[in-house]
């Protein structure tokens, strides 16, 4: 296992969700048990997207190097852009990897659908081939549509869910009603995984401190068993985990829960949690 710590974000005014690596690490770290500990430099200066994509390019070399060595990368970031550099270093080693995607939004608008730029509601739609000129650089891989599970996703904007709509991303519920995320099993079964989890896909009443709360969502129970039946029938490969903002957890709750997350999902006794 290596614990790679990427606070990356692509505007100020998301600072508190750049310091969550720092703040997630030591749970996280005695959760997994990581053999190697890298932290991967986020500088921002005149552009803070500028700064987001030197850090993914480091963070694709990271992931790749890892699997390579034959470990799992456990990627601690700040908002859901760290995937633009994960998915795109897996793919490196791993062709035919399938992408999980759990997110109470969609982060599938692209330039042409946006209302607002901000880049994390562009990146899924950009790590399957919408590409976002700012995050590219030389050999940048995508990811097939048909190899992507959105989990969870219940705040679409109009453009977004007409893009979802077009595309082959499997779009799965998530939520009281649909606790076991129906079909997701099916999807994953025998298969290399990468599984992305934005903590924002538990309902803010047990997990608000982060930066975009959606009522509706699973419990975090719910969340880890679905995160353990994946691992019992797929090979999961790495995770990333980010969206926590540290400046809203009144009492530090979170860390421990995001560490049993992370354990679960590899297969790890989460009982050192």
């Amino acid at each position: 296992m290596h614990l790679l710590e990427a606070g990356v974000i692509t505007e100020q005014r998301y600072l508190g969700m750049a310091e969550a690596p720092a703040a997630l690490a030591h749970d996280v770290a005695a959760a997994v048990g990581p053999t190697k500990r890298v932290r991967i430099p986020f500088l921002p200066r005149d552009r803070y997207i500028t700064s987001a994509r030197e850090s993914c390019r480091t963070l694709a070399d990271a992931v790749t190097a890892s699997l390579r060595e034959g470990a799992r990368p456990v990627v601690l970031g700040g908002e859901c852009t760290i995937v633009a550099g994960a998915v795109p270093g897996a793919l490196v080693v791993e062709p035919d990897l399938v992408l999980v995607y759990f997110d109470a939004h969609g982060d599938f608008n692209t330039l042409a659908t946006t209302p607002s730029h901000f880049v994390g509601g562009m990146c899924l739609a950009h790590v399957c081939g919408r590409k976002l000129a700012p995050l590219l650089w030389p050999g940048v891989r995508s990811i097939a549509d048909d190899h992507v599970a959105l989990v969870g996703a219940r705040d679409l904007d109009p453009g977004e869910a007409g893009n979802l709509a077009t595309s082959k991303v499997r779009q799965i519920a998530f939520d009281p009603g649909h606790a076991d995320a129906p079909g997701l099993l099916a999807f994953v079964r025998k298969k290399p995984v990468w599984l992305h989890v934005d903590i924002d896909v538990v309902d803010p009443s047990e997990i608000p401190a982060v930066s975009f709360p959606v009522p509706g969502g699973p419990s975090t129970r719910a969340l880890c068993d679905v995160l353990s039946a994946v691992s019992a029938i797929a090979s999961v490969r790495g995770i990333t985990l980010c969206a926590y903002d540290p400046r809203k957890d009144v009492g530090s709750a979170v860390p421990r829960l995001v560490a049993r997350m992370a354990a679960t999902a590899l297969s790890l006794s989460p009982a050192a949690v």
